[in-house]
């Protein structure tokens, strides 16, 4: 027969093994991607899912002048909404992608675009995403959406792309 200390023992290790059953069971592996609620939040700000993400720039894109870094007030309107809804709907990492034209030389056209990535930055911030959690990108002109040789095309390419990671 069993002594009073091994049958304490024994009961002992048998409640602990259900506790860590029990508990083990209570635990949910955390979400991995998006949900769905925060994807229809980014197609309903105008995202496109693409290879890299949710990218806003292709369909609305955030556009400046030449040799512009600042946005213009139309253009800090879009990002203060879109800062809001991401922010609202608990997406709070994004990657900011500055583009260029052509025009100029292509270390000048680095700086600058990274100078118009910073200013998207400096908007979101403002609405509550916090600056850690915003990836900076200044990738010059190697990335056109159009042609450089029409002032048409120059516009389209200065421009900045807000990404959120599909993952």
């Amino acid at each position: 027969m069993f002594s009073l200390t091994q049958r304490s023992l024994r009961f002992f290790a048998l409640t602990l093994f259900m506790a860590v059953l029990a508990l083990t069971g209570c635990q949910t592996a955390p979400q991995k991607g998006l949900s769905p609620a925060q994807i229809a939040v980014l197609k309903q700000q105008g995202f496109e899912l693409t290879e890299e993400g949710w990218a806003f720039g292709l369909s609305g894109k955030v556009l400046f002048g030449s040799d512009v870094e600042h946005l213009n007030a139309q253009s800090t309107e879009i990002v203060e909404r879109i800062g809001k809804a991401l922010h609202g709907a608990g997406i709070e990492r994004v990657r900011i992608d500055g583009h260029t034209d052509a025009s100029g030389k292509e270390a000048y056209n680095e700086q600058l675009s990274l100078r118009r990535a910073k200013s998207v930055s400096k908007v979101l911030t403002s609405v509550g995403m916090r600056e850690e959690n915003i990836q900076l990108r200044g990738l010059g002109s190697g990335e056109p959406v159009a042609p450089n040789n029409t002032a048409t095309g120059r516009t389209e390419n200065r421009r900045v792309s807000i990404v959120v990671s599909a993952d």
